[in-house]
């Protein structure tokens, strides 16, 4: 078990250092107002994760997601959509329907999730305050979610990296 806390914790250390920056994107949320990168950043750490509509991971994931919203005040949680425009209000209806505490976007078009390489959702990056990457994962299965928290508290500084 400490070898495994180790590794992981190694790779944390890695990714931290190697962190590339997430591109800036402006992109719509349920009503239609653009919202940035930009306008995220400073707060916190950020998780980003691409979901779909279609995709039965993605909404296993979603109340875990919320879960850790409502847990740390700092952490913005934000769910991008890439389902096509004519699914998109299936896809708000879902949100709305369960009243999450997240920033909700589209990717439509699919362009941010393009750049950054997401291919099948879901898709989730976590983010330092500065919009740097320090860690992404492809898949859902609920044991993830503890590797999640674990980055959010070393990023909100309730945590050490050696811990």
């Amino acid at each position: 078990m400490k070898r495994i806390i180790l590794i992981s914790l190694l790779l944390l250390m890695a990714a931290v250092a190697w962190a590339d920056a997430m591109p800036d994107f402006r992109l719509p949320d349920e009503n239609g107002k653009n919202v940035t990168l930009s306008t995220l950043l400073g707060k916190g750490p950020i998780l980003i994760d691409f979901w779909a509509d279609y995709c039965k991971p993605c909404k296993e994931a979603m109340p875990l997601l919320n879960d850790l919203a409502l847990k740390y005040d700092s952490l913005t949680v934000v769910l991008i959509s890439i389902d096509k425009p004519k699914d998109q209000q299936r896809a708000k209806n879902y949100i709305k329907q369960n009243k999450f505490k997240f920033v909700t976007l589209f990717d439509a078009d699919q362009t941010l999730a393009k750049k950054l390489n997401v291919t099948v959702p879901p898709q989730t990056f976590i983010l330092n305050k500065d919009g740097d990457i320090v860690h992404t994962h492809k898949g859902f299965t609920p044991d993830v979610m503890e590797g999640y928290e674990r980055h959010v508290r070393v990023l909100l500084n309730l945590e050490s990296e050696a811990e």
